[in-house]
């Protein structure tokens, strides 16, 4: 922990500890009902069992002190009782990307907790949230989640972790602010309750909140995260939240607000989640829920896994204090990096068709496993990747892995950029990218599979898995079902989420952007393997236009014209994978020889007029 600490969190921390010992006493508040959804408003007692004491109570998300509401008489769950902070009119973001509606919808929060004489807090607080119908509160169908945290925690221009606060900078407003700030002192102690709306079960506990997220943080919908400490009285979130799995506890959660590159739907993360699981991936389990901040309703967002040391703690049994995890190639987030920085500089001038060195790498990539990413990534067309989101592990001494997370930026490979700008994702061009960007590809992100695929054992079990799982978990007939259920969770909240944020900006709009999602599912596959073809292969509308041999050749390469599309002289181009001239000429007769004895072993693209194939060199 750095020797500084934000006194925020070191109250928040103490707070946590002290209403443990509370909650050891015999004092504590009695709620007449639990927090859920009800049809209609009813009134709410709350009682302490001693005469000598009283309730105090709040209905903002603030913690009851001794200048709360006094509780005198049961309280009517009506609009008299929404919260009146208004912390929506907050601006929380650059003020470009601010959204104010005209109003938001609310639920009821009440936190309360006992005062002996002296108006000393002698209790735990409790807090409950109520969802009522008759009142318009209504998720139409989704679980419920309510964070109640001190309004200073979140917006204060000092230590509020949801405002710009005094971390910004005007001038670098793209990634500066409060909600930027990274680490334990930026956690701040939260209560979170998780309400499934067919029985009102789920969790109600302490927990520690942090931002989350990279364009997330600066959005005025936060991405936010929560963790279970033992300080705060649970060391886990003991609830089975998605029906996918039988999993029922966990030690950090996600909130990840509704979002994704064009097309605005929402939906694109939700399904390839399910098909990264569906192939073997590690990826995590995810939920849409409505989210409530200190009573107001702050849109659909998604409950997620947090993709971390603790995942593969409790999903592949790894102890967390034994793994190192590396991001985007080069950033630390777990343990010891130096393993893999030493294999990245090896691979800079390791030559993979020697046997010896692909089998050594062998030992330290979990080879099938980045195949799986590699094919993955690149079939569901993402254009944030793969520089950015890209995370990989390892078990301390154990071969390196890959796991997915993130697929805002997929299902779209020809449309629009998030400026706006025309674009089409060359998705095997963007895998093996060698120039100078560093976003959203760049030669680091790609050197790894660029030296895997001069190895001739490699690229046949990639093109294999490709033909595997284009056959199989790829086809529409498995993708679609995932698409039309989130479709359908989504579908009767996307016009209180417009009305919220303007994302999307309408229910119409939402509707036309799920049938581009659709439409790309339905025609992926196909595309999918042209574009492979293109990329390794011939060209299967040019198939018969010339033909080399012997390939694999060496020293010498025959290249033989056939049919009449082919004009002489004809110019022909052999490139490396990342699409380099490495030999040039033009052919001249139907049969012609080409010296190649300069080209090292390797897979190489020969072009001829429009016509391509692949070319491996021994």
């Amino acid at each position: 922990m750095k020797s500084i600490i934000k006194k925020s969190w070191v109250s928040g921390v103490l707070l946590g500890l002290s209403l443990m010992t509370f909650g050891q006493t015999q004092e504590e508040v009695v709620f007449s009902a639990p927090g859920g959804f009800y049809e209609t408003s009813f009134p709410l007692s709350l009682e302490c069992l001693s005469d000598l004491h009283h309730v105090r109570y709040t209905n903002n998300g603030s913690r009851p002190t001794a200048n709360s509401l006094l509780y005198s008489e049961p309280l009517v769950l009506d609009e008299h009782l929404y919260s009146k902070s208004n912390i929506y009119t907050i601006l929380n973001c650059p003020e470009e990307n601010f959204y104010l509606p005209d109003s938001v919808r609310h639920c009821i929060v009440i936190r309360a907790a006992v005062f002996d004489e002296n108006d000393s807090c002698v209790s735990a607080v409790k807090t409950n949230s109520y969802y009522i119908r008759a009142l318009g509160c209504d998720t139409h169908g989704l679980p419920a989640i309510s964070l109640c945290a001190d309004s200073l925690d979140l917006f204060d221009y000092e230590q509020g972790i949801m405002v710009p606060g005094i971390h910004f900078d005007s001038l670098y407003p793209g990634h500066t602010g409060n909600y930027y700030q990274k680490g334990r002192e930026w956690e701040r102690l939260a209560n979170v309750e998780y309400c499934d709306i067919a029985d009102n079960d789920g969790i109600n506990q302490l927990c520690g909140l942090r931002t989350h997220g990279n364009r997330a943080r600066r959005q005025p919908q936060k991405g936010l995260k929560i963790y279970a400490r033992e300080e705060y009285g649970n060391k886990r979130f003991d609830y089975r939240f998605f029906e996918e799995t039988t999993m029922n506890s966990f030690k950090h959660l996600l909130i990840k607000p509704f979002s994704s590159l064009y097309p605005f739907t929402g939906i694109q993360d939700y399904i390839c989640s399910q098909m990264a699981i569906g192939i073997g991936l590690e990826a995590g389990y995810t939920r849409p829920v409505c989210l409530y901040i200190n009573g107001e309703y702050w849109g659909i967002y998604f409950l997620q896994e947090k993709m971390d040391e603790r995942y593969l703690e409790d999903h592949l049994g790894v102890d967390h204090d034994e793994c190192n995890i590396i991001s985007n190639w080069m950033e630390p987030e777990c343990g010891n990096p130096q393993g893999f920085y030493d294999m990245m500089l090896w691979l800079e001038s390791a030559d993979l068709t020697i046997q010896e060195n692909y089998d050594y790498l062998s030992g330290l990539v979990d080879i099938d496993n980045f195949i799986d990413y590699m094919v993955f990534e690149t079939f569901v067309a993402n254009l944030d990747w793969p520089a950015n989101n890209n995370r990989c592990w390892q078990m301390e001494g154990g071969k390196w892995r890959w796991m997915f997370y993130d697929g805002d930026a997929t299902f779209n490979n020809s449309g629009v950029d998030p400026f706006g700008n025309p674009t089409v994702l060359d998705v095997f061009g963007n895998a093996t990218y060698t120039g100078d960007y560093f976003w959203p590809s760049s030669r680091r992100a790609t050197l790894l599979f660029r030296r895997l695929l001069e190895n001739q054992d490699f690229y046949d079990s990639f093109d294999q898995r490709i033909h595997e799982l284009c056959q199989t978990v790829f086809l529409y007939e498995q993708t679609s079902p995932w698409y039309h259920h989130i479709r359908g969770l989504m579908y009767h909240e996307i016009d209180e989420q417009s009305y919220r944020w303007g994302n999307p900006s309408s229910r119409a709009y939402w509707t036309y952007a799920c049938s581009l999602t659709d439409d790309f599912l339905k025609e992926r596959v196909d595309s999918y393997l042209i574009e492979w073809g293109r990329f390794t292969t011939t060209v299967p509308e040019h198939q018969n236009a010339f033909r080399c041999y012997p390939n694999p050749a060496k020293d010498i390469l025959v290249v033989e014209t056939q049919g009449a599309s082919l004009l002489t002289p004809t110019e022909y181009r052999i490139t490396n994978l990342m699409g380099q001239n490495l030999l040039q000429g033009h052919i001249n007769d139907t049969i012609q020889h080409i010296h190649i004895e300069s080209l090292p072993a390797g897979i190489y693209i020969i072009t001829l007029g429009t016509a391509t194939q692949k070319l491996v060199v021994r």
